[in-house]
């Protein structure tokens, strides 16, 4: 694949990314964080306006990014041009596990489009149709491991899983930390600080539980396609998931500071009203504004949404990485060619040639360049 082409995949599949985990994180973010605080009607309406807006956004964002992905992983698997689209792409998808994946994925984001015209109703209708939609949401997800590197040991298998639930619970983080920064805040009215600080504390838990399992899964899933140290550092898989490892670190020490600087300070109140703050930094921080002797909960609440944002930038640039790396071969693969090459440096002449014609063979997808070899001894 030209670097180009490279690039050009990688972005739609970022897209794809970004669209997935913006739809899923949003409706996550309604039904674990929204519902259970003291959100006035009015505000809750407005939230629900702008999210709906924004989820069907992310479904066109999906289903548009799905055509592209088809297009080019056609043109690489088929080698031909966009001429010849027309009579390869049937055949990838009718032939190919990817194909079957991709009808399958299409037909969830129409479950979802389906979903989203019914919520348009109200009352009840939505409900029912929110929660269809973060099911639907969930299965697109775990049509896009089956189409990944994971699947490369099959679809029921212990990768799979764990790119799934990695995938979960990114989306949940990375969609969450948007619906705070982005939707719900041009939402609030009448006391935003008060609200903020009321969603604050269960946006800090559920995040922090699903920063958990992503640190867990991820590091899971980078030690079955690098398998070791050394390819960090020789080879492009392994410099791309050191500059997203770097970007998760900056994304967790922000979600740190959040969660132990900005919640526990937007709980404390210098009158000795409220619940005091937890961790040592807020109470510096809380003893410090005391002696100030005023509590400016507006401004702590601005700050708190833009350290929101920007952790959603870096998660952002974790995504974009991520992207990346599907273009790109795993380290495993790359170091058991090289190990495969040793293998054929060190056989016999005629072992040598064996090797040589059935790997040609296994590249072009034909035994015959093997069989030429056996019939000549």
């Amino acid at each position: 694949m030209s670097v180009p082409m490279m690039l050009l995949h990688a972005s739609v599949r970022w897209l794809e990314f970004l669209g997935l985990t913006t739809l899923l994180g949003g409706l996550a973010f309604r039904f674990l964080v929204i519902r259970p605080t003291l959100l006035s009607c009015e505000e809750f309406d407005s939230f629900e306006r702008r999210r709906r807006r924004i989820e069907a956004g992310a479904i066109a964002l999906v289903a548009l990014t799905s055509a592209g992905d088809l297009v080019l992983r056609t043109l690489v698997m088929s080698g031909g041009t966009v001429r010849t689209l027309g009579s390869a792409i049937p055949v990838v998808l009718r032939q190919t596990h990817y194909g079957i994946v991709w009808l399958v994925r299409i037909g969830l984001i129409g479950l979802l489009a389906t979903a989203w015209v019914l919520g348009r109703r109200g009352g009840q209708s939505l409900d029912w149709s929110a929660r269809i939609s973060l099911f639907g949401a969930t299965l697109v997800a775990l049509t896009t491991t089956l189409s990944g590197h994971a699947a490369d040991w099959g679809d029921v298998t212990v990768p799979v899983l764990s790119d799934w639930l990695h995938s979960l619970v990114t989306g949940t983080w990375i969609g969450g930390l948007f619906a705070f920064g982005f939707v719900l805040s041009p939402s609030r009215q009448g006391g935003p600080g008060q609200s903020v600080a009321a969603m604050a504390p269960r946006f800090s838990r559920v995040a922090a539980g699903g920063a958990s399992i992503f640190i867990l899964t991820g590091l899971y899933n980078a030690w079955v396609q690098v398998a070791s140290f050394m390819p960090l550092v020789t080879t492009k898989y392994g410099w791309t998931l050191s500059v997203k490892l770097f970007l998760v670190g900056a994304a967790l020490l922000t979600a740190a500071a959040n969660r132990f600087y900005f919640v526990p300070l937007l709980a404390y109140r210098p009158d000795g009203q409220g619940q005091p703050p937890l961790t040592w930094l807020g109470r510096v921080a809380g003893t410090l504004l005391k002696r100030k002797g005023s509590l400016d909960r507006e401004r702590t609440s601005r700050q708190f949404i833009r350290s929101i944002r920007f952790e959603w930038l870096a998660a952002v640039g974790v995504l974009a990485c991520t992207a990346l790396l599907t273009q790109l071969p795993p380290a495993r693969h790359i170091r058991s060619h090289q190990h495969r090459e040793e293998h054929v440096l060190h056989q016999p002449m005629h072992g040598r040639a064996m090797e040589k014609w059935s790997l040609l063979g296994k590249q072009s997808g034909s035994e015959f360049p093997l069989d030429r070899a056996r019939r000549s001894w």
